[in-house]
């Protein structure tokens, strides 16, 4: 029987720092030979600069994206629609796939409100100050910018109210209502085990990422900050996001093993 090689994870480590090392002195000189060479021919690459520019687009940015949510919106909901109604007449093997059918297109759908929040967020942002909504009479377009970002939020929420309760008519057993604040945690106890298995394993990987991908992001937003004056309040958000997934994980993770300990001592 082969015998696994061992592994130094001291020396893998010091190879993985060198490597990062050299990384980021490569991206720091181009990324500052790129900023000497923009300041030399007299173009603006200042915080300011980048602001002004999508203030202008602002507000026809917004409608764009409202306009995207809904047609995609309701053309993944349709589809949706269709593979929950060939449910209900379907054999075990074309009912699994049309389960599948029903996730994919269900994550889809879900994954599109998130990233149409996301964006009209950082769009909003860049117009949500009072220095700029008071100069130059930008009062009216930010108006109309709020208007398009409330209203899209609203149908995002009304969206997802309709696709729960779509998968609850195909699926009778799911309860649970998206006005509740305890929709996921009653929508949870109504799955089976092999779902339960499907969203804890999920759940992992989604930490798991987290945890991988905000440290790189910490560093693209300080290298923002120095270039470009930012400021440290994503820095700040982040490292909070950072830490409260970590605590989280690590909370529960303790609080089931009390719960496990105290269960075990009450069966003795």
């Amino acid at each position: 029987m082969k015998q696994e090689k061992k592994v130094n994870s001291y020396l893998r480590g010091i190879k993985i720092i060198a490597l990062a090392c050299v990384i980021g002195g490569v991206i720091g000189g181009v990324t500052g030979a790129i900023r000497f060479v923009l300041l030399s021919r007299g173009v603006a690459v200042s915080g300011d600069w980048v602001l002004q520019q999508i203030r202008s687009v602002m507000t026809p940015l917004l409608g764009i994206i409202f306009a995207a949510s809904v047609i995609l919106g309701e053309t993944s909901y349709r589809r949706l629609k269709a593979t929950c109604e060939k449910q209900q007449t379907a054999e075990d093997e074309e009912c699994d796939r049309l389960e599948y059918e029903e996730e994919k297109t269900g994550a889809f759908g879900t994954n599109l409100n998130v990233l149409s929040q996301v964006v009209s967020i950082f769009f909003l942002t860049f117009g949500y100050s009072m220095k700029y909504i008071e100069a130059d009479d930008h009062a009216y377009s930010f108006l109309v910018a709020c208007v398009i970002f409330v209203v899209s939020y609203i149908y995002i929420y009304f969206w997802q109210i309709r696709f729960v309760k779509l998968l609850q008519k195909t699926h009778p057993e799911k309860k649970g209502d998206l006005s509740s604040p305890k929709f996921q945690e009653q929508w949870l106890e109504s799955c089976d085990e092999a779902e339960k298995e499907v969203i804890y394993q999920s759940a992992y990987k989604a930490y798991v990422t987290i945890n991988r991908t905000i440290p790189l992001i910490l560093i693209v937003v300080m290298v923002a900050n120095l270039y470009f004056d930012t400021g440290m309040m994503a820095v700040v958000v982040l490292a909070l996001v950072w830490m409260l997934a970590q605590f989280t994980y690590t909370g529960n993770c303790v609080k089931m093993k009390k719960n496990s300990l105290l269960f075990q001592k009450n069966r003795v």
